[in-house]
């Protein structure tokens, strides 16, 4: 081997140095920013089954950031088919609809549409615990080449995104901070509230306890 290529050798073992591949290689994005990327329609609203079937999405949805699928009231159409209302469920792999037990879930016996972003492999058929075969999508990945990991789109657009948008940010922070101080006194006087009605130690115990519990686990 000659002395040029003998170091062209070492070069390519540096783990410093490396050969740009050909193909650029897909980045795979965690699931909170597919979700956000989706419902802000960067994927587009026109895609197709894994079946083959046209699918367009008429409505998002709301985006759920509870349990049970991550959008609910949304709308979609099948070929030249009626409407479609329903919960779309977007997944990393297609398989996580049953690794995260969706299919033996009620609350997913709604979703009209499951998307993802990998195959898993082997031939996979979403399902819901009624045993209704949810139509599928895959999306392109390729379509997120561009785009800026640590910069997702707002999930929705609220009523003060328009008064703050021409502040200056001194501002802004201000008025966050206001608002902060505003939650905290509210906050404040609903404990006090509650140490004159049940007492300061029963008090600690249900703050606690719906803070660990969250909304979803609170007697009606």
């Amino acid at each position: 081997m000659s002395d040029l290529a003998g170091r062209y050798a070492s070069l390519r073992a540096d783990p410093h140095v490396r050969e740009r591949p050909l193909i650029a290689l897909p980045r795979i994005p965690t699931e909170l920013e597919l979700q956000a990327r989706w419902f802000a329609g960067e994927f587009g609203r026109k895609f197709q089954t894994t079946t083959g079937q046209r699918a367009e999405v008429i409505q998002f949805g709301f985006w759920n950031r509870e349990a049970g699928p991550d959008f609910q009231d949304a709308a979609i159409r099948i070929e030249d088919g009626p409407v479609i209302s329903g919960s779309i469920e977007i997944d990393l792999i297609d398989r996580n609809w049953e690794l995260h037990g969706h299919g033996v879930n009620p609350a997913f016996d709604g979703t009209i549409l499951h998307v993802f972003a990998q195959h898993g492999g082997a031939e996979f058929f979403t399902r819901t615990s009624s045993h209704r075969n949810v139509p599928q999508v895959q999306l392109d990945l390729g379509a997120l080449a561009d785009s800026d990991a640590t910069s997702l789109p707002i999930a929705h657009a609220g009523r003060c995104v328009a008064p703050l948008r021409d502040l200056e940010a001194s501002c802004v922070a201000s008025v966050l901070e206001a608002a902060a101080q505003f939650r905290l006194r509210r906050k404040a006087d609903r404990l006090r509230q509650r140490i004159e009605i049940h007492g300061r130690d029963e008090t600690i115990y249900q703050s606690l306890a719906d803070a660990l519990g969250y909304k979803q686990n609170r007697l009606p």
